[in-house]
């Protein structure tokens, strides 16, 4: 009878545990399809013709926008995608990060607020720079606010259906960010080997090779997620017999494929104010330098590329290793790293292995996402091709964030009822 009783409690675990991923999945598809119809949803005053004309020449835009679930091959509700948002996040954290400022005292609800603010105004610089770069049936600045205000509600819209994606669906934002790169993959390597296909030399040896390529790099980058470096901790509640294996995990890379996903989203906000000034300033010889060079079409575009990528390295690293919070954590609890007082030595030390770590992380994302990218300079009808890497990195890093979310829900509801 007892044995009886508790295959009866493990079967209903498995069934509940298959109802929630089921749930979960529903809600997410769900997500998934108000995403793709708001995407492709036109907005009035817009002369597509002309668009699709602009989208082609410039579809290594298009290309790095699709990074953030951003459309820009067309003026659509979801347009922007989450691109100001994520602007905006990695500028609060910029910000929280200088501790004069307190910003890190704010409850929640304040914070949220500021984020909001600089979220709109991200927004609205980008929706301004989008529509100058296109011929508007009218160009008045009635239909320009109409559009903006559109443009910037899709974009909340969006956040909103993230954070219920991240309650009741599984992956969070990522799962829109993964889906509109997809489709702007899709897009644009469809529309580079319509035109060029014929040309290639070779072409099923070349289609072999970037197959290679990629499998490569799928492989490195999975080894770079799961590489860990261990540091030993000493916990005085946990017994001597199980005291050796506790340890703090920093991975290889810490900062994981975030700064290729959020560069590509920071370098977004220059370009578009310098398309809004060249527009108000159209003599300016400066602006239209820097219109012509900011983008990932130029050396100089390039280079700032790799340059915020090994920043945002540091950052993110630095906000997943939180050296000053788990070094206060140890001391709370009584913990310590052999040879390291509580405290700020134990900080310190922290640091420096998480500073050390995300320049192995920098250096790594930067050749791999960032330096084929000069080559797409030099050979412009196959630079959308040579994103490739980078997409495949910031790929990797989303589908194991959703295997390990998967994981824990898993666990979360693998345990028996205490009262049953």
């Amino acid at each position: 009878m007892l044995q009886s009783y508790e295959v009866k409690k493990l079967l209903r675990i498995k069934k509940n545990k298959k109802h929630i991923f089921i749930n979960k999945s529903l809600w997410s598809g769900l997500i998934l399809i108000i995403y793709m119809f708001g995407r492709n949803i036109p907005l009035p005053f817009v002369n597509y013709d002309d668009i699709f004309q602009s989208s082609k020449q410039s579809f290594l835009l298009v290309l790095s926008g699709g990074a953030t679930g951003a459309n820009l091959s067309q003026i659509a509700l979801f347009s922007l995608g989450l691109g100001p948002w994520m602007s905006a996040m990695i500028i609060w954290q910029l910000l929280v990060m200088v501790k004069r400022f307190n910003l890190d005292k704010l409850n929640k609800r304040e914070s949220d607020f500021y984020k909001n603010i600089m979220t709109l105004g991200i927004a609205i610089i980008e929706a301004l720079g989008m529509l100058a770069s296109f011929n508007l049936t009218e160009k008045t600045p009635l239909v320009l606010t109409i559009l903006v205000v559109i443009m910037s509600g899709g974009t909340f819209f969006l956040v909103w259906l993230a954070n219920i994606n991240s309650e009741f669906g599984i992956g969070g934002s990522v799962l829109i960010v993964f889906f509109g790169m997809i489709g702007s993959m899709e897009e644009t390597f469809i529309r580079v080997f319509k035109n060029s296909w014929a040309k290639i030399p070779y072409p099923l040896l070349i289609a072999l090779g970037i197959f290679l390529i990629a499998i490569f790099i799928i492989v490195i980058s999975i080894m770079f997620e799961r590489s860990e470096y261990r540091i030993k901790i000493n916990r005085i509640l946990v017994n001597n017999s199980f005291g050796n294996q506790t340890y703090l995990p920093i991975k290889l890379n810490p900062c994981g494929a975030m700064a290729i996903m959020f560069g590509l989203s920071i370098l977004m906000v220059p370009n578009y104010v310098v398309q809004v000034l060249a527009g108000i300033f159209s003599s300016s010889n400066i602006l239209y330098w820097l219109s012509q060079n900011i983008g990932l079409s130029s050396y100089w575009g390039v280079s700032l590329y790799i340059a915020t990528l090994f920043g945002l390295s540091f950052v993110f690293g630095s906000i997943n290793v939180d050296s000053e919070k788990i070094s206060e954590n140890l001391r709370n609890s009584g913990d310590y790293i052999n040879g390291y007082r509580p405290g700020a030595p134990t900080r310190d030390y922290l640091q420096k292995h998480v500073s050390q770590l995300s320049f192995v992380g920098a250096v790594f994302s930067s050749l791999i996402a960032g330096a084929p990218l000069y080559l797409g300079v030099v050979y412009p009808n196959y630079s959308a091709i040579l994103m490739l890497p980078g997409f495949l990195m910031m790929t990797v890093g989303m589908m194991l964030m959703v295997i390990e979310q998967i994981k824990a829900i898993e666990i979360l509801h693998s345990y028996q009822e205490l009262l049953d």
